[in-house]
């Protein structure tokens, strides 16, 4: 809606007015970017016109409307755009289709049954949407619409469609999904100018023949049929560049796939293909491949997450290998200190219980067999101390054993810590659950039900560590024979886990029992002894080496970070040298408590690991969030080992402004590494004029804005208090917020409703600025988004202690805690906060050089948000629920109707590869246009010596970038240019803006 109320073209005649009264004036129909092919997302309410010069009505959008004036409506004579949706409309009137102007009618979400004659009628329809209607039947009046280009019938009821369709000589996309239709006609073949064409969720047993006749075709989606073969005339398809057939009954894969030379998008879901065709390896456009539940040779889950390329060649290696089952898999061992951890794993390797057992200081690893089954049993240290760094080696498709103590009272704090910590990491892995020490306390019992429903436990076992000739004749009978019902519960859940029975090619085995005797003799596998093996024995290029790499770091034989660009230096590890290095690290006091110089991490390892492995270990503490670097001193600090007591400090200072509380309510919810790991996340505010943090909280500050964060265990709380109530308050909690909600993923995926394990509750103040209660702020916002203006809230009495209900301002109480105005989307506004925005992160280069693309990413979105704008959730990889947005999306900022508006593609460049470059151009301008954005946005963060060199060559790879550059101040860390592209089949333009900021390189 146009701000400027001065400019506004006022309706020239009054008697229009009852149309648009409570109607959104907006200057053109591109201010609301709807898709025509996701008609669902649509707001509830968004109704909207448009005037020309004159004052004349042109368009016209209604939503849910109750009573239509359609003699009014059809006396529009310049109207050319009319939508009215969901509005229980029964039939088309006449007297709209009289209408002299009118070219595109959208009544989508409707009523209506049976379609009008349109020759009766105005035959200048360029656009007919019908979706969702009860519409049975086309009739032959549609094929006389000559001007069509755009016909949307999806989702109604039609089950036949004529051959007459091939009178629309001039349609270009054509929706048919969501009806009844079994087969298309052949007719189909003569529209030669048609670019988009769905018929998704219909009853089509075969593509007609003609389909390759579709010169101009991009796209084809013909998901949820029961097609059983793509037809070899798609070989003449040269401009398809997306196709979707998921959930179809496909056998094979043609072999003329492989010369669809544009095809940059193809998803096969949920089909019987078996094999795919040698062809396939010729398609380098190829950028996303979906073949996921197909009964292909997947060698391991991680497949699905290889590049196309990566995901043929894999396929192609395996179909022409021999193959055999792994049928090894690693069993984790988890639970507190001293429950008997170590002495069940003795008795299941048949040793003798020692009464006198020391506990684990870090992890052993055993190796044992049971009946065909090879495994690596894992034992985990149980002192809290360690707790943290056990991430490091939890794995998925894994066997967990929990051991609890029976003699302790019933704990559903510490039993669920336990199960959540393996549901976070390994959402369906199966677990067993071990309370040993069962002969001194026979009457306890394991309440399975209680966390059955959200945990996957597959049996309880009582037992005893001890060995049974220790115990009384009533203690045994009790217990029994329960070592080998442990046995038994892991023989019949080892068969089950996933992947376990999957077949390998044998070249695979070599190299995996290769290192198994490689590091039976080092410590240390290099990656070009790793990659060396490999080739020799057949495993040919580096997604199958990456792919192997993970399974075998999956079944515990090494230690690997692959997908890590910090700890690919040094791959390939014999465990125990890994476990024992970290552990020795987090459990050693130091000199000044918490940091860690070099030379005392040297001694703590004794001179058994080299400089550079030494710095592969701090990388390793610092991915997993365990440490940072003091840059200034190149120390490493460890918040876990920080001093526990809170300093000196004037409380009342830091309250007088935002105070907010992150409530968990249950014992046991507020891990005791929440606060060391947000220390991690957010040491870039760190106030360094103060003491900074101990181990339960950490000083702030941004700019003038100082704050301090303390988890109060007790209560099971975390506080915040922050001196001021302003933008840098607001901006500095949302990133606190962040941080904590992403610190507490694990337990929301581990939750049965995904939801935060804690409640954000606001402080409320009175006319002194005193606190007088707190609310939840969810409570706030739901209240703003239903539109109320107050809420009743309970406040104490500060004199008299008493509570009673006082009513505040939603919208000025909500204000306090975050931005409530959003930012315009006018191109040179966006330019420029993003400008502002990317060249903060030159200010933490020292943190940033070392994170990865998604990081640097949140960085970027945190500032977006605190800036006043909206930004949907990234999505990485695959296709809209409408088969849209293809392609992995980084940001998208929304329009005030929630509407996508521009996005934001991002990349790392370390050098200047054109391949790169081009393809995440390539992306932005073809993959993710679907819904007519006027600007987008390609992001580099460039981490090289020679900035200004690499901005040349970016600039010559692409050739179509104008440097701009010199319109901006700070030219030694930030680049900017434009592209102007002209839209397919308009007249309109669209602008892609190249923004690049130098974070430099690791010193």
């Amino acid at each position: 809606m146009n701000d400027n109320k001065n400019t506004v073209t006022k309706i020239f005649d009054d008697k229009f007015l009852p149309l648009v009264e409570g109607v959104n004036q907006i200057v053109s129909d591109d201010d609301h970017r709807y898709s025509l092919w996701d008609k669902q997302d649509q707001p509830e309410h968004f109704n909207s016109y448009v005037l020309n010069d004159i004052g004349e009505l042109v368009s016209l959008h209604l939503t849910k409307v109750d009573i239509i004036n359609w003699e009014l409506i059809s006396s529009c004579s310049s109207l050319r755009k009319l939508t009215i949706i969901r509005s229980e409309i029964l039939e088309i009137p006449d007297a709209v289709l009289k209408m002299p102007s009118l070219v595109e009618l959208d009544f989508s979400s409707n009523r209506i049954s049976t379609l009008p004659v349109f020759s009766n009628f105005n035959k200048n329809i360029k656009e007919l949407i019908l979706h969702g209607n009860n519409i049975v039947e086309i009739n032959d009046s549609v094929w006389g619409l000559s001007k069509l280009n755009t016909l949307i019938l999806s989702d109604n009821n039609i089950f036949e469609v004529s051959d007459k369709i091939k009178k629309l000589q001039n349609l270009m996309h054509l929706n048919l999904s969501g009806n009844d239709l079994e087969f298309i006609p052949e007719g189909i073949g003569e529209l030669k100018k048609l670019v988009n064409l769905q018929l998704e969720s219909n009853k089509i047993t075969k593509l007609p023949s003609s389909i390759g006749l579709l010169k101009n075709l991009q796209v084809l989606f013909v998901s949820d049929n029961k097609i059983k073969k793509i037809p070899d005339e798609i070989s003449s398809l040269s401009n398809i560049r997306f196709m979707i057939f998921d959930g179809n009954e496909l056998e094979e894969i043609p072999e003329v796939i492989g010369g669809l030379n544009v095809l940059s998008s193809l998803s096969l879901d949920n089909n019987k293909i078996k094999v795919i065709p040698k062809t396939m390896i010729k398609m380098e456009v190829l950028s996303y491949l979906s073949l996921v539940n197909n009964p292909l040779p997947i060698p391991d889950p991680s497949f699905h997450n290889l590049t196309a390329q990566e995901q043929i060649q894999t396929l192609l290696e395996i179909q022409q290998s021999t193959t055999m089952p792994l049928k090894q898999a690693k069993i984790l061992v988890v639970g507190d200190e001293r429950v008997g951890k170590t002495s069940i794993i003795n008795r299941l390797l048949g040793n003798p219980h020692h009464e006198n057992q020391t506990s684990t200081q870090g992890i052993d690893i055993y190796e044992l067999s049971f009946d065909s089954f090879d495994t690596n049993i894992w034992d985990f240290a149980g002192q809290e101390l360690t707790h943290q760094t056990h991430q490091f080696f939890l794995t998925e498709r894994s066997l967990y054993i929990y051991v609890l103590d029976a003699q302790k009272e019933d704990n559903q704090a510490r039993d669920l810590h336990w199960l959540n910590t393996i549901k976070s990491y390994s959402e369906n892995s199966p677990i067993i659950i071990v309370a040993n020490h069962f002969d001194q306390n026979v009457n306890y019992h394991f309440d399975k039900l209680r966390y059955q429903e959200n945990f996957q436990i597959v049996d309880v076992i009582y037992t005893s560590a001890c060995n049974l000739n220790s115990l009384t004749e009533g203690q045994r009978r009790c217990i029994g024979d329960s070592i080998n019902k442990l046995n038994q519960a892991i023989t019949r859940q080892l068969p089950q886990l996933p992947g376990i029975k999957r077949k390998l090619p044998e070249s695979w085995h070599k190299v995996k029992r290769a290192m198994e005797v490689f590091k039976q003799e080092q410590n240390v596998i290099d990656k070009d002894t790793y990659e060396l093996e490999c080739i020799k024995n057949g495993v040919i290029g580096k997604p199958l080496q990456s792919a192997l790499l993970k399974i075998l770091n999956s079944i515990g034989t090494v230690v690997a970070y692959p997908n890590d660009f910090r700890l690919r230096m040094t791959q390939i590890l014999k465990p125990e040298w890994v476990t024992n290095a970290v552990y020795k690290i987090v459990r050693s006091q130091s000199k000044v408590p918490g940091i860690y110089s070099e030379e005392a991490i040297g001694e703590i390892l004794n001179g058994e690991y080299t400089y550079t492995h030494q710095q592969w270990l701090v990388d390793l503490l610092i991915k997993f969030e365990l440490g940072f670097r003091l840059f200034e001193r190149n120390e490493l600090l460890i918040p876990m080992r920080l001093p526990s007591v809170m300093p000196e400090f004037s409380k009342s200072y830091y309250q007088q402004g935002l105070n907010i509380r992150f409530n968990y309510h249950r014992i046991g919810l507020l891990k005791l590494n929440v606060l060391p790991q947000l220390i991690v996340r957010m040491h870039q505010y760190i106030d360094e004029n103060t003491t900074k943090y101990w181990r339960n909280g950490m000083f702030l500050r941004l700019k003038r804005c100082q704050g301090v964060i303390i988890a109060d265990e007790p209560n099971q709380c975390i506080e915040v208090y922050l001196t001021n109530r302003d933008d840098e308050a607001r901006n500095l909690l949302q990133w606190l917020r962040s941080n904590l909600e992403k610190i507490e993923q694990s337990q929301v995926n581990a939750s049965q409703n995904k939801t935060l394990p804690y409640k954000e509750e606001v402080a409320l103040f009175d006319d002194d600025s005193n606190v007088v209660g707190y609310v939840d702020y969810q409570r706030i916002e739901r209240a703003f988004r239903n539109g109320k203006e107050e809420i009743s809230l309970e406040i104490k009495n500060l004199e008299t202690g008493e509570v009673d209900d006082h009513d505040f301002n939603v919208a000025s109480l909500l204000g306090l805690y975050q931005r409530t105005s959003k930012q315009n989307l006018e191109i040179t506004g966006v330019i420029h906060f993003l400008v502002r925005a990317l060249l903060r992160l030159t200010d933490v280069r020292a943190k940033v050089i070392d994170e990865g693309e998604d990081d640097i990413n949140d960085r970027l979105r945190e500032s977006l948000i605190s800036g006043g704008y909206s930004i949907k959730d990234q999505s990485r990889g695959g296709f809209s629920g409408s088969g849209e947005g293809v392609g992995e999306r980084d940001l998208i900022l929304l329009d005030e109707y929630g509407q996508q508006a521009t996005i934001i593609e991002a990349m790392i460049l370390t050098s200047a590869v054109k391949s790169t470059i081009s393809s995440h151009f390539e992306k932005l301008v073809n993959n993710y246009n679907t819904q007519g954005n006027k600007f987008d946005f390609l992001v580099t963060y460039a981490k090289v010596k020679n900035f200004n060199g690499l901005w040349r060559n970016y600039i010559k790879h692409l050739e179509s970038v104008k440097d701009m550059t010199e319109n901006f101040s700070n030219k030694l860390n930030v680049k900017v240019g434009i592209s102007q592209l002209l839209i397919e089949d308009s007249e309109q333009t669209r602008k892609i803006i190249h923004i690049m900021v130098n974070l430099g390189v690791k010193p």
